[in-house]
């Protein structure tokens, strides 16, 4: 019996499409004048119509290479509205797919005026042998500047064998117009007797895709206890008068037990609901003594004590390669490899501390580990991973995510719950790439982080941009432990020529990159990596560790004040595009860091609202003028970061 599969990698909250497949002759049914099919263009030698195989209908788009130097694809031009989401689909069917990358699969991409390449949509796709599967994925949104947009049919580059496409489709689709983010409390929805005395929900109207305003909704909420049909509170914003609007709701003097709040964004001319959400709470009595979480300000407290991760990624740990580490200014790591006890031990006598790895334990992905035949064998190892290191010294967190896709975020939050059962003393956290679906992966994690690596081929400000989308998408109410780049990426690439074109990042985009994440809201920063760092094709580790080592004793220098909770003067720093900047204070101190993203230097203009005794460039003691009306304007260097102290001035200016 042929056993049909469904790949879903859709965006969550995205409603139903709304309007006719885009894609002309879809199926592969009318026949081109050479080989590919009718409306497709692609090198007959490697893409053909076939009429032996399909999903539906009579015919289907076939790849056939055995050459892994060839790349082509198969490619026509759809017309996409700017601003508008769509649900691209296909099914697919592969024999014998194999290489590196994930295999045979499609994907939109968008173009401006010039025909330069502006952005596009690419689900991972399928390899091996498979049935026929549906990949189904929903694009961002299509940019203004883009001029011509296409759909492809393609396997990635350096993969040969036979695949099969057939059902393509690109169709709008609708964004949920209700998001909701639960922001008080931050940390495992846990309401004591010490507080919070109200829950706070931010729930954020979307209504892009509707023909609609602000003033044609409502927004309806209630708490219904778990098990129970009859609300024990309920209430209603009416008008809504904002985007965003903070739902405040009495919590404190709910019984013990666990809470549904439920939230409905509804039409109030018909009263019907088009979006809803539902967010849960926990109420206790007391909160447990935990060895590590999260306060209010989404600072890991470990051991009583504020935290701030500075680590990096590893392979296994080694005691030679660990000694060479310790002796620097980071606290922590993050080894792939799962460490054994006596591996634990070595960090520990070294003061390090280590988030513990499980992120591969789900049947079907592509580094399970081959002794998970099935869903039901990932608990069982889990568990006793967890049960043998929960107690230990060493343990910092939990690592149970690395970019698996959204369509899984029902099996991801499962494991989150599972580490929170297993393991209520240390936080669980996760990191993607996926960074315009941070928010959807909400029931998944603790604590987040994303993964933006530029250097070479983008602009260092990448990592300021991901941050800001990060802490954004979690509307700043979960903690975010940054990866930043150290790495060279010819690392990772196969030929001669890709390895040219990459190169180890320098000490200034380095230390560029590590600041702007911390100025726009990091709490923790593990860099990528130390196991590429030792194996870098272009420039020794004896060279570049010292870099590395330097950006990082800046920042621990720095940390009584990252980790400081004091109000700090109203000082206001002019936004601009090349400029992240933190205003911190610690003491009689207030701190002011300004980050260039850019490799032009740039003037800051920052107005401190009154006159100070002194303006101090940390380091280096170097004194800022300061103007009559209490403004200073110090030059930034291509890609500088600046500390600034400045003393004489209290929070009440």
């Amino acid at each position: 019996m042929l056993r049909v599969l469904i790949l879903s990698a859709l965006v969550l909250g995205t409603m139903p499409c709304l309007a006719a497949d885009l894609v002309k002759n879809p199926g592969f049914e009318a026949p081109g004048k050479g080989a590919p099919p009718a409306e497709w263009s692609g090198r007959p030698n490697v893409y053909s119509r076939d009429t032996a195989q399909a999903h539906s209908g009579e015919a289907s788009l076939k790849f056939v290479n055995d050459n892994p130097e060839d790349y082509s694809l198969c490619s026509q031009r759809v017309p996409l509205e700017h601003g508008r989401m769509y649900e691209i689909s296909a099914w697919v069917k592969t024999q014998g797919i194999k290489g590196d990358d994930s295999g045979a699969t499609l994907c939109v991409e968008w173009q401006d005026a010039h025909g330069d390449y502006l952005g596009g949509h690419y689900p991972r796709g399928l390899k091996g042998d498979t049935d026929w599967t549906q990949i189904k994925a929903v694009t961002g949104r299509i940019p203004d500047k883009a001029a011509a947009c296409s759909i492809t049919c393609y396997v990635r580059q350096g993969m040969t064998g036979v695949a099969w496409w057939d059902d393509v489709a690109i169709q709008q689709a609708r964004e949920d117009p209700l998001a909701c983010v639960l922001t008080v409390p931050n940390y495992r929805a846990e309401v004591t007797d010490a507080g919070p005395k109200e829950v706070c929900v931010k729930a954020l109207c979307n209504l892009t895709d509707y023909e609609m305003g602000l003033d044609d909704v409502v927004l309806a909420w209630r708490i219904i206890a778990e098990g129970a049909e009859k609300p024990v509170r309920e209430g209603m914003i009416a008008p809504v008068t904002a985007a965003e609007t903070d739902l405040r709701i009495p919590a404190q003097d709910l019984a013990p037990g666990r809470y549904a709040i439920d939230i409905a964004l509804r039409d109030n001319r018909t009263g019907e609901a088009i979006g809803t959400e539902s967010v849960s709470i926990v109420r206790k009595t007391a909160a447990l003594q935990r060895k590590a979480w999260f306060d209010a300000h989404n600072r890991l407290i470990l051991d009583g004590e504020p935290f701030f991760p500075l680590g990096m990624y590893w392979s296994s740990i080694k005691q030679d390669e660990l000694d060479v580490y310790a002796d620097s200014a980071f606290n922590c790591l993050m080894p792939y490899g799962a460490p054994s006890k006596e591996q634990m031990d070595l960090a520990h006598e070294r003061g390090l501390k280590v988030i513990y790895s499980v992120k591969d334990i789900y049947f079907g992905t592509r580094y399970c580990p081959d002794h998970i035949r099935s869903r039901e064998d990932e608990l069982p190892f889990i568990k006793g991973k967890v049960e043998a290191f929960r107690d230990h010294p060493a343990l910092l967190a939990w690592y149970i995510n690395d970019e698996l896709p959204l369509e899984m975020v029902d099996r991801l939050a499962l494991h989150r719950q599972w580490m929170e059962d297993l393991d209520p003393h240390h936080p669980a956290w996760v990191v993607l790439y996926q960074v315009d679906k941070v928010r959807g992966y909400l029931p998944s994690f603790d604590v987040i982080g994303t993964d933006p690596y530029p250097i070479a081929a983008s602009p260092p400000s990448r990592a300021g941009d991901w941050t800001r989308k990060t802490v954004g998408a979690v509307c700043g109410a979960r903690p975010v432990w940054q990866v930043p780049q150290v790495f060279n990426w010819a690392c990772y690439k196969k030929s001669e020529k890709d390895k040219a074109a990459c190169r180890t990042p320098t000490y200034e985009e380095m230390r560029s990159m590590a600041w702007q994440c911390i100025a726009e809201g990091a709490n923790g920063l593990i860099f990528y990596s130390w196991f590429d760092i030792r194996r870098d094709p272009a420039t020794p580790f004896e060279e570049h560790w010292p870099k590395v080592k330097a950006m990082a004793a800046e920042i621990k220098d720095m940390m009584p004040v990252l980790l400081s909770t004091e109000a700090p003067p109203a000082i206001e720093v002019r936004a601009e595009e090349w400029l992240h900047h933190l205003v911190k204070r610690l003491g009689e101190t207030t701190y002011v860091v300004l980050v260039n993203n850019s490799r032009e230097e740039h003037q800051a203009r920052v107005a401190l609202g009154a006159t100070p005794q002194s303006v101090l460039e940390h380091g280096a003691g170097t004194a800022i003028e300061v103007d009559a009306v209490g403004t200073i304007r110090p030059d930034l260097a291509p890609l500088d970061v600046k500390i600034l102290e400045v003393r004489g001035i209290g929070p009440e200016h």
